[in-house]
């Protein structure tokens, strides 16, 4: 199996990342516009989620390629579990340090 640059899949793995963030921020902002009856709005941000959800797939695809599944999915399987740990706690002493208990809950 063919390896990749340092540099190369570094930038992979961060496209890959901001790939999947932009597509659920836009899902996300597509389904609020759907509750507050903005149907055409809704549309057009469910269209650019599917676009980013394209890149995403493409970008994990060649990173599979690479590294192969297994070894791809246990690495971002320690790595969310490590961001996940450090970013809500960091977030939840935030909230508490500025009077926001029910974020910090």
């Amino acid at each position: 199996m063919q390896t990749l640059g340092v540099k190369t899949e570094e930038g992979l793995r961060e496209l890959l990342t901001a790939n999947a963030e932009d597509h659920m921020r836009l899902m996300l902002s597509a389904e609020f516009m759907e509750r507050l009856g903005r149907p055409e709005e809704a549309r057009e941000l469910r269209d650019k989620a599917m676009v980013e959800l394209g890149h995403a797939k493409a970008i994990f695809s060649t990173l599979v390629k690479y590294q192969g599944l297994d070894a791809l999915i246990n690495e971002m399987a320690k790595e969310e579990t490590e961001q996940h740990v450090s970013e809500y706690s960091n977030v939840a002493m935030n909230a508490k340090s500025e009077g926001h208990d029910d974020i910090e809950a």
